[in-house]
């Protein structure tokens, strides 16, 4: 992915997603004009903005209407209808923005470890077949997070999570995602000195969720920039106990 400037606003884009002429942004940090309809406004485009109240959950609410600046209680949201943005908030969670190459429906998704573990990706994606769309027909720009190497958990909180992506108990060796050309792997995680803890990746996590309900890897853009690892660029939680987030948005 490339960071992208205009108007003195910062923001990275997905060279799939930019191929097939969906506008889209996963913004950095900002301390001023933080907002959906400030950011839009910025970036001289017009749109119905929706964004919602994120609980950590697994509910996808449908856009069917015109811009409606109260939040709607859900972690993702979807749309087939023409002329919206969809808006969610991430520190070190994953915003991933999904887009129909045939039918233009779009989806943007927040995803952390809770996430992950209520399928939130797996029921945005049929929510989406429920509107016309093939999975075939998918691309989607997973945007930056908190990486494994920084992201300490309980054994007990992802136990559940690898038997459902791996089918087997914690493994004795992690498995890998390979990335493109450049094979860059992901371990999906690392042991920890200390004992009943692990270093957790959730890209690895999402992206193996992904090849599960047949999206392959292909079809996926990754931005591998770590959250905690880059102060200047994005808030996170993990590091600064801030409640300061960066927005990513996808237009229909």
């Amino acid at each position: 992915m490339k960071l992208t400037t205009y108007n003195k606003v910062r923001y990275f884009q997905s060279n799939l997603l930019i191929s097939h002429n969906f506008f889209h942004a996963f913004f950095v940090k900002r301390f001023k004009k933080n907002e959906p309809i400030e950011l839009q406004n910025q970036l001289d485009i017009t749109s119905n903005i929706h964004f919602s109240k994120q609980v950590h959950g697994n509910k996808v609410i449908k856009i069917k209407s015109t811009s409606n600046l109260r939040p709607k209680t859900a972690d993702s949201l979807i749309t087939n209808e023409k002329n919206h943005s969809l808006w969610i908030y991430t520190a070190d969670c994953i915003p991933i923005l999904i887009a129909d190459i045939k039918t233009r429906n779009i989806a943007a998704c927040h995803s952390g470890l809770m996430g992950l573990r209520k399928q939130i990706i797996s029921k945005t994606l049929k929510r989406l077949l429920n509107i016309g769309s093939k999975k075939k027909n998918l691309i989607i720009a997973i945007g930056p997070s908190i990486k494994g190497a920084n992201y300490q958990v309980k054994l007990k909180d992802v136990d559940g999570l690898i038997i459902q992506i791996t089918g087997k108990r914690l493994l004795n060796k992690s498995i890998y995602i390979a990335k493109g050309n450049k094979e860059l792997i992901i371990p999906l995680f690392k042991k920890d000195p200390m004992q009943e803890r692990l270093f957790f990746d959730l890209q690895a996590a999402a992206i193996l969720q992904l090849y599960k309900e047949g999206i392959t890897q292909s079809q996926i853009s990754l931005n591998r920039l770590c959250t905690y690892s880059n102060p200047r660029l994005f808030n996170s939680y993990r590091r600064d106990s801030s409640n300061q987030r960066q927005w990513s948005c996808i237009y229909s």
